[in-house]
């Protein structure tokens, strides 16, 4: 709980063009702290710049899709996708785009 209110404090206080870099975020949180998370982050996405990594379903689906990268890897060779580049991910589907992600052609081989 400690490390939400950090958290919650340090989103809700930063000023404008503030940069947030937090790789996978939803570790050490308790699954009913993630939804304050996501949705102080939706409310500040236009004040804050913000950099998460996340592979948790609640994160992705509670996030707006648009604004996600996408990172892929084949060998050496890294590739930051728009997500409104991936065709799987472009559709009104009720299915979640947790599912949709996972299933999309660009993860289909894994990583190489």
């Amino acid at each position: 709980m400690l490390k939400t209110l950090k958290i919650l404090f340090e989103l809700s206080l930063a000023p404008k063009g503030t940069l947030f870099l937090i790789d996978e975020f939803e570790n050490s949180l308790g699954i009913n702290c993630l939804p304050q998370i996501a949705e102080t982050i939706n409310e500040r996405q236009g004040d804050i710049q913000f950099i998460l990594t996340s592979h948790h379903p609640y994160v992705i689906n509670n996030i707006n899709w648009k604004n996600w990268k996408l990172v892929t890897r084949h060998g050496s060779t890294v590739t930051v996708h728009d997500a409104s580049d991936i065709p799987a991910l472009n559709t009104a589907s009720t299915i979640d785009r947790f599912e949709l992600l996972v299933n999309s052609p660009e993860y289909e081989d894994g990583i190489a």
